[in-house]
């Protein structure tokens, strides 16, 4: 864990209390008198405080310092990636964070599985433990669309992750001008129905180098991987 994620750093004092504290506490057996980094995750600051009590549920900490310490991704990422089963999308979110993916738009396709909800409390909670583990200081944006007409009308510039597209080369935003910015389109298992391809005329659709089929999740993966 490189930092603690707490709603309040930055506050003179504060209370560490649930899992947090059962983490800090009970796993690592931090004592009074060490000093915690915390973090908000709304600013690029790195808080240093030190714990002044420690009771059976919560610890008491006083802010000693705090320094301008951003670690956040170089470059704009943009997933817009169809839903599947929400397990899927949550096993997959702490590598998405961990690579570095500014925004991911989940969105409902042809070929989603309707029973499926997005838990968003419980994907913000995920995402929190990912920073704290990797360090990273600002935390992915996750939003959810209706369908994927919406999704095309939000981001008039993406482009598509389909079979029969260019092919992105290994480096993105190279001489190809494959760039994840603007966002790249992913579809549920079983990719797009036609009525979405129909969706698509005019719009760029793109592909990887291989006659492999891959599920969404890795498509995603390998995206990012691909703009390191």
């Amino acid at each position: 864990m490189q930092f603690v994620f707490h709603a309040e750093a930055g506050a003179q004092s504060l209370v560490l209390e649930g899992e947090s504290f059962t983490h800090i506490f009970s796993a690592r057996r931090s004592k009074a008198t060490s000093t915690l980094a915390l973090r908000n995750l709304r600013d690029d600051r790195l808080y240093t405080y030190k714990v002044e009590a420690i009771s059976k549920r919560c610890a008491g900490l006083r802010l000693e310092s705090s320094q301008i310490a951003p670690n956040a991704p170089r470059k704009h990422t943009h997933i817009i990636w169809a839903i599947t089963q929400s397990k899927t999308i949550e096993k997959a979110l702490p590598s998405l964070n961990e690579l570095g993916l500014s925004r991911l738009s989940l969105f409902w396709a042809d070929f989603s599985q309707r029973g499926q909800s997005i838990d968003e409390e419980r994907v913000r909670r995920i995402l929190i433990s990912s920073c704290e583990q990797c360090g990273r200081s600002d935390m992915c944006e996750v939003e959810i669309l209706a369908d994927t007409q919406s999704a095309l009308e939000k981001y008039p510039r993406a482009l598509v992750l389909d079979f029969g597209g260019k092919i992105i080369s290994s480096e993105l935003g190279d001489g190809a001008g494959i760039k994840l910015d603007s966002g790249v389109l992913i579809g549920a298992e079983g990719g797009f129905s036609q009525r979405e391809r129909e969706l698509f005329a005019g719009r760029e659709i793109v592909a990887f180098d291989t006659g492999l089929i891959l599920r969404s999740q890795t498509a995603a993966l390998t995206l990012l991987a691909k703009a390191l």
